[in-house]
């Protein structure tokens, strides 16, 4: 049996107001009148820095409610890389996404299938439906590669809620 550790290189930073604009949050992707009709509770937001890679790491995550009961989860990251870095970006962005088809592998009741249904204006990105049971759509995962970000963000729920794509492309270009 072999063993692997992966050494935690990340320093807690403290999460600023204002780096809410490097993040997709709900209201950025999810129509206004979805958003009436659910509650977001329990926000997290977290920011590291890796001292290895020089990444600037930034992080949200909700739970979604509905009538007293959590019917999903909102999640975003941003990942913020040296501008000296981007030649490398292409090769990071294929490892982040080699990584979510590794936990599809993993995870047998749930997966992503990648779905051409939204087009974006970028070069290089990846939306994947996530199923859970074969069967149930359980909502998306949005990936995106900008100049030296690493951009996603997902929502989970057994609802079909309304996206707004061209809010999502208003943000992404602001980050």
């Amino acid at each position: 049996m072999i063993l692997t550790s992966c050494a935690d290189d990340y320093e807690n930073r403290k999460f600023q107001e204002s780096d809410k604009k490097k993040l997709i949050l709900q209201e950025n992707i999810l129509s206004n009148e979805y958003l009436k009709t659910a509650e977001y509770k329990n926000h997290i937001y977290s920011k590291a820095f890796d001292t290895i890679s020089l990444e600037t790491k930034y992080e949200y995550e909700s739970e979604l409610w509905k009538k007293n009961r959590i019917i999903g989860g909102f999640v975003a990251s941003t990942y913020v890389y040296p501008k000296s870095e981007l030649k490398n970006m292409n090769e990071y962005f294929m490892s982040y996404i080699a990584g979510h088809n590794f936990e599809e592998f993993i995870s047998p009741n749930f997966k992503y299938e990648r779905t051409y249904e939204f087009k974006l204006p970028y070069e290089k990105y990846r939306i994947y439906k996530m199923i859970a049971n074969d069967t149930l759509n359980m909502g998306f995962a949005f990936n995106i590669l900008k100049e030296n970000k690493i951009i996603f963000t997902s929502i989970v729920t057994n609802e079909n809620p309304e996206l707004k794509i061209e809010e999502l492309i208003n943000k992404v270009s602001k980050i």
